[in-house]
């Protein structure tokens, strides 16, 4: 909610110096560790609470209410300790550092909303089979309400940080904040219906359909977990200001195949880089490292660009790339090329050598076929061949 983001504001300037760096890993690491500790000590006071009040009412879907609150007192512990993990420096057996243990954390959160949701069932079910009539006072939905409103508060205070540094293990804390506001919600739906209308299953019913909703997250979460773990792909605004800041050095004039390995707390990148053969070796190699520095210092970590001399075109040479040009569209599969190379063999035979870049849809195990239907088409139309070759673009080279 905007109309709380000075507030929100306002506390984290209190807890962390230069929060506004958000860029700053230092700086994300003092946010990710606010947001756990803010939770923990919230969570702990929520329990002795809720705990009180199932104990005193007889309800089980309070008590397990209370209960579940300690999945959530877990996964603010976990999201402490991970990002204490990721501030550690690299070593030798972790020369990436531990940036990815940010990953780590909502796999296991996910855990914890699993057997949450498992446990709420069981309790639920055994509500609806074998039913008891619960100790109601009129102040006890009232104080279940206000606990609401404490837990709202405290995910929009954990959502706003994790929006701030785009950090998905703080942005699933939030989100199981807000699932204990409905948990709550759905409790008290079920204490006034019991009450008002002497069904204490209806406490069950509400505890297996908020159960089955924890499961459901935890699938969700799990899920999301596992893409970075796996190797997830760079956004296109992240290629984009790659290409783009490659291409503002002078003396580069193009770019493909960017491979980004995102580590966390470091990204390492490589690149190929088009660079005019007119300014021979020793400059090619000076422009390259500038192209690195520059990368560097936007993005951090390591680069390497790696440099692919542009030669000049002769006008049979053109002729024979317009010719190819026209041949490509014949595949609907293939959408760029790059790296096209003339070689003379002899004055009548020439060589074809270019790198193909395919649909995202298309599998790898076309590849070798899409290349060698290319080499056959090229072999018919194009005169004077003596054989061409052509390498597909991996789907984790941009």
């Amino acid at each position: 909610m905007k109309i709380l983001e000075p507030f929100n504001r306002k506390i984290i300037s209190w807890f962390i110096k230069d929060f506004e760096n958000i860029d700053n890993k230092q700086v994300r690491i003092r946010y990710g560790l606010l947001a756990g500790w803010v939770s923990i000590i919230a969570i702990l006071m929520l329990f002795i609470v809720k705990m009180f009040l199932g104990l005193k009412s007889g309800s089980i879907s309070v008590v397990a209410n209370a209960f579940h609150l300690l999945s959530h007192l877990a996964n603010s512990i976990i999201l402490v300790v991970s990002f204490w993990v990721t501030a550690r420096p690299a070593t030798a057996k972790t020369p990436f550092g531990h940036g990815r243990m940010e990953h780590v954390a909502p796999l296991i959160m996910a855990v914890f909303l699993f057997v949450s949701g498992i446990q709420i069932a069981e309790t639920a079910v055994h509500q609806v089979l074998k039913p008891h009539e619960v100790h109601y006072w009129t102040a006890l939905p009232w104080i279940l309400l206000a606990t609401i409103v404490v837990k709202q508060g405290l995910g929009q205070f954990v959502k706003f940080m994790g929006k701030r540094v785009h950090s998905h293990a703080i942005l699933t804390n939030a989100a199981h904040h807000t699932i204990e506001a409905v948990m709550s919600l759905a409790v008290i739906g079920g204490l006034v219906a019991g009450h008002h209308f002497h069904r204490p299953e209806v406490d069950g019913y509400i505890g297996i359909v908020v159960a089955a909703w924890l499961l459901y997250l935890g699938y969700n979460h799990g899920k999301d977990a596992v893409v970075p773990l796996l190797g997830q792909a760079p956004s296109k605004d992240m290629i984009q200001r790659i290409r783009e800041t490659a291409k503002s050095i002078d003396g580069v004039e193009n770019v493909h195949e960017i491979i980004v390995h995102d580590y966390g707390s470091m990204y390492t990148i490589s690149l190929h880089v088009e660079i005019p053969e007119k300014f021979g070796p020793a400059e090619m190699h000076e422009i390259a490292e500038r192209c690195e520095g520059k990368l560097r210092e936007t993005f951090g970590g390591e680069v390497i660009c790696h440099t692919d001399p542009l030669m000049e075109h002769s006008p049979e040479v053109q002729a024979v790339e317009d010719r190819f040009k026209e041949l490509l569209k014949g595949f609907s599969q293939v959408t760029e090329y790059h790296d096209f190379r003339v070689i003379a063999e002899s004055r009548q035979r020439i060589i074809i050598i270019a790198d193909i870049d395919v649909s995202d849809d298309v599998p790898e195990s076309e590849f070798k076929q899409i290349s060698r239907d290319l080499e056959a088409r090229v072999s018919e139309e194009i005169p004077n061949i003596a054989y061409s070759q052509f390498y597909i673009t991996p789907k984790y080279a941009y």
